[in-house]
């Protein structure tokens, strides 16, 4: 028995000092991985949602919730803290691909437009393929996100700077409802992007960096109306560290 509670005794110590406190470094480090998450690039659309030589031209909306900016002793500025929505415009078009699969690749991009004193210049690209035989259809994507951003962070007149890169891929799975004149796509992912972000403070000129992996879960709901009008709801988990919505509205037309 003494051996035993002796063994348990060094087991917890060993615990405890493999569980260190998180330092203001830490807490910086956390807010970039945060804000990059935000600018990566989910689907927002079901596996296989688009036929060859369909185009589907849309906005995303992305949803921001509340970020505790909170870095030691000092209350850093966050993007919760300038709005809660962040659009992006979006553009995919279905490729050609053989018989039972569907194939499709997309870009995203932002424009440096400032806005409340924030700006982001960005561009993402996507493509990916799905075994579509009938209504259930699996599919597989990659993506590639570049962004430059400039807002108010360690003080509010001034303009730091994050640049964002962030590679990934997703396997997901879905199965089409036909109801009416549309259908209802009820869908859902798992993936993984490898992330990097280089924060710079514009008043001392200190630079921070972080690199990231992280496993995303998204669960989405596609609406597609006489072929034409398209609606897509999707929520993304981020275990432990991001839980946000995004939505999109898009117009389908055939080439």
């Amino acid at each position: 028995m003494t051996r035993t509670r002796a063994a348990l005794s060094l087991l917890l110590v060993a615990l405890a000092g493999s569980a260190r406190a998180q330092t203001m470094l830490d807490q910086q480090q956390r807010l970039i991985d945060i804000h990059d998450l935000l600018l990566d690039l989910p689907p927002v659309e079901a596996p296989g949602g688009l036929r060859a030589g369909q185009v589907s031209l849309g906005i995303e909306i992305i949803g921001i919730p509340p970020i505790d900016g909170s870095t030691g002793s000092k209350k850093q500025i966050t993007a919760s803290d300038r709005t809660p929505l962040f659009p992006r415009p979006r553009l995919a078009v279905g490729l050609p691909a053989p018989e039972g699969f569907r194939a499709f690749a997309g870009l995203a991009y932002i424009p440096p437009f400032r806005i409340r004193e924030v700006s982001t210049h960005y561009g993402a690209a996507e493509a990916g393929i799905a075994y579509a035989p009938g209504a259930l259809v699996a599919g597989l994507r990659a993506h590639a996100v570049y962004a430059w951003s400039e807002s108010p962070v360690t003080d509010p007149n001034t303009r730091d700077t994050l640049r964002t890169f962030a590679v990934g891929a997703d396997v997901s799975s879905g199965y089409r409802f036909m109801i009416g004149p549309g259908s209802v796509t009820p869908y859902g992912s798992v993936g993984v992007s490898q992330l990097g972000g280089r924060f710079r403070v514009t008043s001392d000129g200190v630079v921070l960096t972080s690199d990231d992996t992280a496993l995303t879960l998204l669960a989405g709901l596609r609406l597609l109306l006489r072929e034409r009008w398209e609606a897509v709801a999707e929520l993304e988990v981020v275990p432990a560290r991001l839980v946000h919505p995004s939505f999109r509205i898009a117009y389908v037309l055939a080439l």
